[in-house]
């Protein structure tokens, strides 16, 4: 790679365990922005319902995403949140891209709802989102998503370099086991990084990692933090020619 500019990006994925006061919520997560903002790090990445995950009733999370704009636009991040959005009788688990700039880039509307989400969402009707924020381009899905391999490939195979997945995977004690594997091994069949971003409770797999595609680069268990990692795209290039080349 001599003579190359080489491509990074500071990621930043905060472990957090997530109350059901959305207020206190929103106080957290503006704090964890601050804190990624003193790291250096361009893109900081929550777990799904990080605002609110009480799901059997709506709660308009109008003000608290304002907030979150107004804390990216203050602090020039990018990031990536669970939030419910729609109406009642008409809900989405969804995935918000938020740009340094404030504006809400993407809003992804998780596709394949765990069982018992399907009693409160409406599964989202398009393909999971590939976004090029200049340092790389990331695809975004969410928790259970992870599952359909065919669904991360495609992101692949549509340009993703990084592939973050924000989770709140309750009911883990039955799966934990695959549930651990299955970041890294999306990574090292696609030849991307991969981010678990998992909610602290006492019910969810509790477990975040920042995947590189030949092994768990970072990991936290069970308890809150912030992982800050620096992601070499040139990496992958070098990877993929090294696995699919002639």
């Amino acid at each position: 790679m001599a003579g190359r500019d080489q491509r990074r990006l500071r990621l930043a994925v905060a472990s957090l365990r997530i109350e059901a006061d959305p207020e206190h919520n929103l106080a957290r997560l503006l704090d964890w922005m601050a804190e990624a903002h003193r790291a250096g790090a361009q893109l900081v990445c929550f777990p799904e319902y990080c605002l609110n995950p009480v799901i059997e009733h709506r709660v308009d999370l109008a003000e608290p995403i304002r907030a979150l704009c107004a804390a990216c636009r203050q602090h020039g991040l990018w990031a990536v949140l669970g939030a419910e959005s729609g109406v009642a009788g008409a809900r989405r688990n969804s995935i918000l891209l938020i740009a340094p700039d404030g504006a809400i880039r993407r809003c992804y509307d998780k596709v394949h709802l765990w069982r018992r989400e399907r009693q409160f969402f409406q599964p989202g009707a398009d393909a999971p989102p590939v976004v090029d924020i200049g340092p790389c381009r990331i695809g975004i899905i969410c928790c259970w998503d992870m599952a359909f391999a065919h669904d991360v490939a495609a992101l692949a195979a549509a340009g993703a370099e990084l592939i973050l997945c924000p989770s709140r995977l309750v009911d883990a004690a039955l799966d934990a086991e695959p549930l651990r594997v299955l970041p890294l091994a999306r990574a090292f069949e696609n030849l991307v990084y991969f981010v678990l971003c998992d909610a602290v409770a006492d019910d969810t797999l509790a477990e975040s990692m920042i995947c590189h595609p030949l092994g768990v680069r970072h990991r936290i268990a069970h308890a809150e933090g912030l992982m800050v990692a620096d992601l070499s795209l040139d990496e992958l290039a070098d990877l993929r020619d090294y696995y699919r080349g002639s």
